[in-house]
């Protein structure tokens, strides 16, 4: 059963919209900046990519003064995506709609002014708090679920919603991705030495690591035959996934990328794709050594004993890592390549690390035309998760 994207919705650090977003990817902006939310100057790293200036909701800017920054990023984003797919808010009351979360800190605003011992504080807080607060804003009717898989969580959102559209369980389904930059992640990956005090430079020999985003990304899922008896067109189709846990280890990916392979064969699978079809890759490249060097080690495993190149890039030098958001944003990304052509590069790379480069990738390092109908998007999280997740622009391939 075919499952098409309808729909998109982004707020980024470098964009308030998707189109905004994907422009300023492809001309190379970055939205690191210093942080400004709160405190950071006992911190090694004091910078980050925080959004400027969170846009108003068109449709509930009273209501959301109540609610936390998480909240205050995805509605936006949400009212973008449905807009996009054609749906009003009368279109909630008439089909069942659902959605699926997938964030790692959720509403953390109330959990961080209790730590400061602000007691007058009405908002409710946790993972569960954004479905919490969609639905006193707007009727949902379908399935609710919040998946904490921390940095898959997006791609965990978008598969679970492709299961209950399949199943029937509902008409619509909003998968989103969304985290704020808070003082409780920012220190803990301060204490982790996983921040770069420069830039993010995903596969860059001299890299220095990660620099923490926020953000949304929502995508509007849909049947095939919904979205054409609604009379709109899909933007792309997703045509499978595949997820595992390797467990080896809390916070380091498994150097072996044995778990990685596994996934992106399982998503194959399930879209009937050959990887030799694939032409792209949207890399988690968090710009870690670990991570970087497990991600390259993977594809390698992947194409062994084929002459297959594959082009890969990662987005998180312009936008930072958006943490739950990160996998959402980017399969809002793939879909804008698979609509364009157009795939972007990844920032700040001049010299990819002698440790990941291979023959069977080619890394982007300026915006590419790649003629592909076919794409996959990784994204690996601590405690040893892996997800990928294919898209492609027909709803059927041929293996």
């Amino acid at each position: 059963m075919n499952i098409g994207i309808t729909g998109t919705g982004v707020v980024a650090s470098i964009g308030n919209d998707t189109q905004t977003f994907w422009d300023q990817l492809l001309e190379g902006q970055s939205g690191r900046n210093k942080i400004r939310g709160f405190d950071v100057s006992e911190h090694r790293n004091q910078f980050g990519c925080e959004i400027d200036d969170i846009p108003t909701s068109h449709f509930f800017d009273h209501e959301m003064k109540q609610m936390g920054r998480a909240t205050n990023i995805v509605m936006p984003a949400l009212e973008e995506a449905w807009q996009d797919a054609n749906l009003t808010l009368e279109d909630f009351q008439q089909y069942k709609v659902g959605v699926c979360v997938g964030t790692t800190m959720g509403e953390i605003e109330p959990l961080e002014k209790a730590l400061r011992h602000e007691k007058d504080n009405p908002m409710m807080g946790g993972p569960h708090a954004i479905i919490h607060n969609m639905e006193q804003l707007i009727s949902l009717q379908g399935p609710k679920w919040t998946f904490t898989n921390a940095c898959a969580a997006g791609n965990f959102a978008i598969a679970r919603c492709m299961e209950a559209l399949q199943s029937g369980h509902a008409d619509i389904m909003i998968a989103l991705g969304v985290d704020a930059m808070s003082w409780v992640a920012f220190t803990g990956f301060s204490s982790l030495r996983a921040m770069s005090n420069d830039h993010c430079s995903p596969f860059q020999q001299d890299r220095k690591g990660l620099l923490l985003g926020e953000g949304a990304g929502v995508l509007i899922l849909e049947r095939e035959d919904h979205y054409r008896k609604r009379k709109v067109k899909s933007k792309a189709h997703v045509l499978g996934y595949g997820f595992n846990c390797d467990a080896h280890h809390i916070t380091q990916p498994d150097p072996n990328a044995k778990g990685a392979v596994r996934a992106m064969r399982e998503a194959l699978a399930m879209a009937n794709v050959s990887p030799e079809q694939i032409q792209y890759v949207s890399a988690h490249g968090t710009g870690t050594m670990a991570n970087d060097r497990m991600e390259s080690k993977a594809i390698q495993h992947l194409l062994e004993g084929s002459q297959h190149q594959i082009a890969m890039s990662s987005i998180k030098g312009h936008i930072g890592h958006t943490l739950g958001a990160a996998s959402a944003i980017e399969a809002i990304m793939c879909t804008k390549a698979l609509e364009t052509g157009l795939f972007p590069q990844t920032a700040n790379l001049k010299k990819v690390d002698e440790q990941c480069q291979c023959d069977e990738i080619q890394f982007i390092q300026q915006p590419m035309r790649c003629e592909s109908d076919v794409v996959l998007s990784n994204a690996y999280a601590f405690g040893g998760i892996n997800s990928s997740i294919v898209l492609s622009t027909s709803s059927n391939t041929d293996g």
